[in-house]
């Protein structure tokens, strides 16, 4: 599994979102604070939107808004939303059925590493993490 530059600025989108949670958000003023290309947030944000994690305001008044309570928004729902499931070896699919998945001594180890990480991402949300960080995490190098 690898956290791509979609999933690391989606994660920034929703931290500083999260920082305002009845905010509307335009895509200038996100990708100036979080240093995130605008045409590329743009698609993030679609992604996003199509998870049910923001949600889009038409018009000219318009923007995104979080679609749902940051304590109820978990790192595991951005990633999912960005990449899809998670998947640390295709035999770990509902598709991905192995024919030697019975005798394979490796597949219960790649399906308790899927959990493990799903519980981790699924433990952490984005209350805890805007009050433990702010906005504190943009795309600068420390």
């Amino acid at each position: 599994m690898v956290i791509n530059r979609d999933t690391d600025y989606a994660v920034r989108c929703i931290l500083l979102m999260s920082g305002n949670p009845e905010k509307t958000f335009v895509i200038s003023e996100i990708a100036k604070e979080k240093l995130i290309p605008g045409s590329f947030l743009a698609k993030i944000l679609q992604k996003l939107t199509r998870g049910g994690i923001v949600g889009s305001i038409r018009g000219a008044k318009g923007g995104f808004v979080l679609a749902k309570a940051p304590c109820d928004i978990t790192l595991l729902d951005v990633v999912e939303a960005i990449n899809g499931k998670i998947v640390i070896n295709r035999c770990t699919t509902e598709e991905g059925k192995c024919e030697l998945m019975q005798d394979c001594p490796t597949f219960p180890i790649w399906l308790d590493i899927k959990q493990m990480v799903q519980q981790r991402l699924k433990q952490i949300d984005f209350a805890t993490l805007a009050k433990k960080y702010g906005n504190s995490v943009t795309g600068k190098t420390p």
